[in-house]
């Protein structure tokens, strides 16, 4: 059974089916669409291919509504989606589920179809043209672990927590889609110019400054995501220029990804983690 859930920018949610009282009569825009740049000589036959890329994704979904509810569905869905506000489109079918970001382009009504039902045409637009899946991947290559106990037994010394490190760790990615990935190195004690190394690929992804206790580093790779923020005492700053030159914008490509973490002093100091989420070319 196919459901589709949008969430707005306020957290409300509708619900659009294969049921009342908003009927799904048609659904467009779900799969891929690509745009291919090809270039012709004089007297060629054929053309030359120098690229593609997929375009911004157009959902729209044409609704059946019992003239009796008609008014009430309409001014629903007017109230639900806001202009200038993101949402969550949802898509569920069977044991599959995705979502993707949109902005609303129209709700429109339409005529009268026939004694017993009028449509409602729902289109969104999403920049972003890939699905991703609901739940985030975690990879831990450095984490603290707490060491207490119960029945609690006081030793000497007393170990609260201890480091542990793993230093390479191994991002799955079964899709051919390429995902972005956000990073976060914690310091617990001096750090400098901590690092981020894609074994496969030998590229490198290092930010040069130095670390102190408490602070954190959070670095977004996906495509019109690429950004680094510095959490330190409460206060987030852009810290873009601190990636080291040229930069390295490390994404999980689809296989297995092996990344190791360093540091040039401070390793120790430093706890890594690494999340990532699923992405189709379509639901």
């Amino acid at each position: 059974m196919v459901k589709i859930v949008c969430k707005n920018q306020s957290g409300d949610q509708i619900t659009f089916g294969w049921f009342d009282p908003l009927w799904v009569s048609s659904i467009d825009g779900l799969g891929t669409d690509y745009d291919v740049y090809t270039s012709k000589n004089s007297g060629q036959d054929g053309e030359n291919y120098n690229g593609s890329d997929a375009k911004l994704r157009n959902i729209v979904i044409t609704l059946d509504v019992k003239k009796a509810d008609y008014q009430v569905q309409r001014n629903r869905l007017y109230s639900f989606f806001q202009p200038r506000a993101p949402g969550v489109f949802y898509y569920y079918e069977g044991d599959e589920s995705r979502k993707i970001t949109y902005y609303v382009e129209k709700v429109e009504p339409g005529g009268d179809d026939n004694d017993q039902v009028r449509t409602l045409t729902v289109s969104l637009i999403c920049p972003d043209p890939k699905f991703y899946a609901l739940d985030d991947q975690l990879t831990q290559l450095a984490v603290w672990q707490g060491c207490i106990r119960f029945p609690l037994r006081i030793t000497d010394p007393f170990v609260v927590t201890k480091k542990v490190n793993t230093l390479i760790g191994n991002v799955h990615n079964p899709s051919a889609v390429p995902m972005g990935l956000t990073v976060t190195f914690r310091a617990s004690g001096t750090v400098v110019n901590p690092s981020l190394y894609d074994v496969n690929r030998h590229e490198l992804m290092q930010i040069n400054m130095t670390m102190h206790a408490g602070d954190v580093i959070v670095i977004t790779t996906g495509d019109g995501r690429k950004r680094v923020k510095l959490i330190s005492g409460g206060v987030t700053t852009n810290i873009n220029n601190k990636m080291l030159y040229p930069p390295k914008w490390l994404q999980a490509c689809q296989g297995d990804n092996l990344y190791r973490y360093n540091a040039e002093s401070g390793i120790d100091s430093l706890s890594v983690t690494i999340k990532s989420t699923q992405a189709y070319w379509g639901a």
